[in-house]
């Protein structure tokens, strides 16, 4: 996959038919912490020997919290990443467990803890409402613990039931009630006065940020600037046309080889 994703690098780099300067690098859309330092810094020199980046430019990566001990996270300081959007969903132990995710209550709190230390001083982190429970209790502890943690940014995501997945199946053999949108509605609410209290402007639907801090990434999609999307399912577009890859992963790999 890394090798495919190098070659689309060098495939694609005439695609933007201005030749600005790169402002930001993302890498997301699954969970790329699981990549070593040598893979990250291969797929790194490569945008750089390809494309102009600004000196300024945003480099982002997604991450789960257990994937962050501080070795992992000097890691990516020393690669130029200098933003971490880490999967945290809740701070509410019970809450994780529901969710099946990785990682628990504490795992969030020392990576969090840790990556300040280690100088990131630009982190995002994802938080979930709207899960059916009996009251709002859980949510006005992750509200609160939010914004006792100083992070720059925080993406807020009112949990979605697909069909084909595990809640999809719960809510289908009624383990599960559906979503209450005034339930939902209400902690929506409670987001948006928490955070604004706390100094955090609501510059987007699910997005909340401290004054110069709003993500230049996902700014420069709602403001329709041009973005090359690299790898399986990535879309791109650059003011001409969009396009998108193939979102099957080895046949993504097939197709790039063959060119």
């Amino acid at each position: 996959m890394i090798n495919a994703i190098n070659k689309e690098i060098v495939l694609q780099k005439d695609y933007f038919s201005e030749k600005n300067s790169i402002s930001s690098i993302y890498f997301g859309g699954g969970t790329p912490s699981v990549l070593s330092q040598t893979e990250l810094e291969s797929v790194l020199k490569n945008i750089y020997n390809n494309f102009e980046v600004d000196p300024q430019a945003e480099i982002t990566l997604e991450a789960n919290p257990d994937d962050l001990n501080k070795n992992k996270l000097k890691e990516l300081k020393s690669l130029g990443i200098n933003r971490l959007s880490i999967g945290v969903q809740s701070f509410d132990e019970a809450f994780l467990k529901y969710m099946n995710r990785s990682h628990n209550a504490k795992q969030s709190l020392e990576c969090l803890e840790n990556a300040q230390k280690i100088g990131f001083d630009n982190l995002s982190f994802d938080l979930i409402y709207g899960v059916p429970a009996q009251n709002h209790d859980f949510w006005k502890k992750d509200l609160q613990m939010a914004s006792q943690i100083g992070a720059k940014h925080i993406s807020a995501y009112c949990l979605t039931i697909e069909e084909k997945t595990v809640f999809g199946k719960w809510l289908k053999n009624k383990k599960i009630n559906e979503i209450n949108d005034d339930f939902a509605n209400d902690q929506f609410d409670m987001l948006v006065e928490n955070l604004e209290n706390k100094g955090y402007q609501h510059y987007e639907i699910s997005n909340f940020a401290m004054p110069n801090h709003y993500s230049k990434h996902n700014t420069n999609y709602w403001k329709k600037g041009s973005y090359l999307g690299i790898g399986a399912s990535a879309h791109s577009y650059n003011q001409q046309n969009r396009q998108f890859n193939i979102s099957n992963n080895s046949l993504y790999i097939k197709q790039i080889e063959k060119g």
